[in-house]
């Protein structure tokens, strides 16, 4: 073994990280599975159910309609129709995971994109359906009442929630959900085709399905094959939102030249700044836009009140980056005493530019909540030492989401000027030995005990540990750390020749130069010195590698571009409740952020495979997408399951992304008075939605106050 040059003791001082304090303890451990709830707890979404969890019973059963229902007292001097006429016929039934909640308060977060609020997102979105807050496998009704699956899979009908209201009080129908599939997807002005859910026929994605309104309060969707998949697809799908199927068409169609008159939307669309009115319908509506309401508030949204179906709502853009928002009055949830949900009165979402600064307003407790964006296991020390003085609390969940860093090395590469592919780097980075040699020079160990304080469970690219589809040998798969084997592997490629710096070079005579390209905060707290770390691993191996920090918005251009040599993400869909879905940072299927090639993702996504300008993959990825495709389609779970691991059994052998960790915590920060959180050790992330699947809109402060 080569004993490298760079030591811990050295990125510590460069990087200005230092320990503040002893760890706890409690997190001193390898993270493991969540244990199991306790037999008493009562179930957040009430549902009929009979759930078996590590041999413990849960019975969940509904509870009797409560009698009344009441408001919020600052709904009180409103005007507004009685809370019962607000309330759908069947509204949720949210039950209090700690106790029922009092009214009031406000919830002052922060978000370190300028344009997106990914770290409040979580609190805003509502879903077609969820997944059980106590199994996190058992799918339970959201916005959509019920749903029935025909025995081949291929027909699902679905019931909408009757008196259902927009936060605008207009009423919610299938309408709505017509809307958007006919007048939207399957409009050839607005999309070239619609998403690939709706044109799933289990080969090539280009058979759309079919809609069929039945009534104002229910529709069909039937495909040409089997989509098992569906139901859990519509966990995912959200309001106004891309994927999605439902949005206020009301409120839409004033932008849609079938509704509205031409003349009046060449007016709209000239005093929007835009041309056409295609062009206005994308600017204003979604799911064309994404997540309008809750991702993101452009200006033009302090112009009108668009409609969504969030606990709360957006009230005011505040200038530099802070929004404010308020409770959604017509909310469709109520708690186990008939309470209208939600519980805080209000949020406030300041923009935040660096970690230092959050961490000095934490200090100060001007933070009330602080989710799987803004935390990272570097920083636990100082989360410690302040909670003993401070007003918030640490809590200890499993991420799924912060300081799980993965590289994707792009597997087709343009040169600068966006036309010309750079062969002899690709023919380098699809050599299989490429990303093995990467892999194993890096030092798990080292990034563990240096930026998680020795935390977290390191390991490759893979599902995480609890999931169904996960193997021990997915987690070990060149993960070791070996220099000299990483040196073999590529003098093995024929990249033995050096420069007299001991930089490798290209077969073509050039150096071999590697830049990883990552978006900083964006992607995660920890992810700059992570990035830093792994290109000195690989400058130790002779190959003259960077970091380099993009604009988000500019990276997911380039990767689109294919202009990309390496980036990095956060591992999430790394669980059963997302993994199935969205496999993108295993196999490419998306573009953007991460994944083996954004090229390859668009070939993929493509309803015609022959247009001009796609990149065909080879015939291994081909294999991954007819077994994904494979995996949507089964009915059975276990079946799915099968066809997934096939999938990692392959990238274990011949892997397209390099891991760093299995299982990390997740220090999650609340104010101490906040109640009904999520259990200890439960997983957090982008696979939970966040805080989504435990309802936030079920927290509240105790007396009805931050602490």
């Amino acid at each position: 073994m080569t004993e490298r040059k760079f030591q811990r003791r050295e990125f510590l001082k460069v990087s200005g990280i230092g320990l503040l304090g002893a760890v706890a303890a409690a997190c001193a451990s390898t993270p493991t599975e969540a244990p199991p709830p306790a037999a008493t707890q009562t179930p957040v979404v009430i549902v009929e159910e009979k759930t078996v969890v590590e041999e413990v019973i849960i019975t969940a059963t509904p509870p009797p309609p409560p009698s009344a229902f009441s408001q919020a007292p600052m709904l009180d001097s409103m005007g507004l129709p009685p809370v019962d006429e607000r309330l759908p016929e069947s509204p949720v039934v949210v039950g209090g995971r700690d106790e029922v909640g009092v009214y009031g308060g406000e919830v002052r977060m922060i978000h370190y994109d300028p344009v997106w609020m990914v770290s409040n997102y979580d609190w805003m979105s509502e879903r077609m359906l969820h997944y059980s807050d106590i199994d996190l496998r058992t799918l339970v009704p959201n916005v959509f009442e019920s749903w029935e699956v025909s025995p081949d899979g291929k027909e699902f009908s679905i019931k909408m929630r009757k008196g259902m209201k927009w936060s605008d009080g207009e009423p919610i129908t299938s309408e709505d959900v017509r809307f958007v599939i006919e007048d939207v997807w399957f409009n050839t002005d607005l999309n070239g085709a619609p998403m690939w859910q709706l044109r799933f026929d289990g080969g090539a994605n280009t058979t759309n399905a079919t809609f069929e309104l039945i009534d104002d309060f229910s529709f069909k969707l039937t495909y040409a094959a089997p989509f098992g998949a569906l139901p859990a697809h519509l966990t995912r799908w959200e309001i106004c939102n891309w994927p999605g199927i439902l949005g206020p068409s009301h409120y839409y169609k004033q932008y849609h030249n079938k509704y509205t008159d031409q003349a009046k939307l060449d007016e709209m669309a000239k005093a929007a700044g835009v041309e056409t009115w295609v062009q206005l319908y994308n600017q204003r509506c979604g799911p064309s836009q994404w997540g309008l309401g809750y991702w993101q508030v452009p200006a033009w949204m302090s112009e009108t009140f668009y409609p969504t179906l969030s606990p709360w709502i957006f009230k005011s853009d505040e200038g530099n980056g802070l929004f404010l928002f308020e409770r959604n009055p017509y909310y469709w949830k109520v708690d186990l005493v008939g309470q209208q949900l939600p519980y805080f009165d209000s949020m406030r979402f300041d923009y935040i530019t660096t970690t230092e600064n959050a961490k000095l307003r934490l200090a100060q407790n001007e933070i009330d909540a602080m989710g799987q964006h803004d935390v990272t296991m570097a920083d636990y020390p100082f989360y410690k030492e302040n909670e003993v003085t401070g007003n918030f609390k640490v809590m200890d969940y499993i991420s799924c989401m912060a300081d799980r860093e993965v590289f994707f090395p792009q597997h087709v590469i343009f040169l600068e000027d966006g036309t010309t592919r750079d062969t002899a780097l690709e023919e380098i980075v699809n050599h299989p030995n490429w990303v093995k040699a990467l892999s194993v020079a890096i030092d798990r160990d080292e990034i563990n005990q240096s930026l998680l304080y020795g935390t977290a469970r390191m390991g490759q690219h893979a599902p995480m540990p609890t999931s169904k589809y996960y193997k021990e040998a997915y987690g070990t798969a060149w993960a070791q750390y070996d220099v000299d084997l990483a040196n073999q592997l590529l003098d093995e490629m024929g990249l033995d020749k050096k420069d007299a710096n001991g930089m490798r070079m290209r077969p073509d005579g050039t150096p071999l130069t590697y830049i990883l390209e990552q978006a900083g905060l964006r992607v995660g707290p920890l992810t700059a010195k992570a990035c830093e770390m792994a290109a000195a691993y690989w400058r130790e191996i002779g190959i003259d590698a960077t970091s380099k920090e993009v604009d988000s918005n500019l990276l997911s251009q380039r990767m689109n571009n294919g202009q990309v040599h390496c980036t990095v993400w956060h591992a999430d869909r790394c669980t059963d409740l997302l993994l199935p879905l969205e496999m993108h940072w295993f196999i490419p299927t998306a573009s953007g952020q991460g994944g083996a090639s954004g090229k390859w993702a668009q070939w993929w996504s493509a309803a015609d495979k022959t247009a001009e300008g796609l990149v065909e993959p080879p015939d291994q990825i081909k294999k991954y997408y007819d077994l994904f495709a494979q995996m949507t389609s089964a009915v059975d779970e276990n079946e799915r399951v099968k066809y997934g691991q096939e999938i990692f059994d392959s990238l274990a052998e011949n892997p397209l992304a390099i891991g760093i960790m299995l299982e990390c915590p997740l220090p999650a920060i609340f104010n101490k008075n906040m109640k009904n959180l999520p259990r200890p050790k439960a997983v957090l992330g982008w696979d939970t939605y966040g805080n989504s699947t435990y309802h936030p809109e079920a927290f509240f402060y105790a007396g009805g106050q931050r602490a």
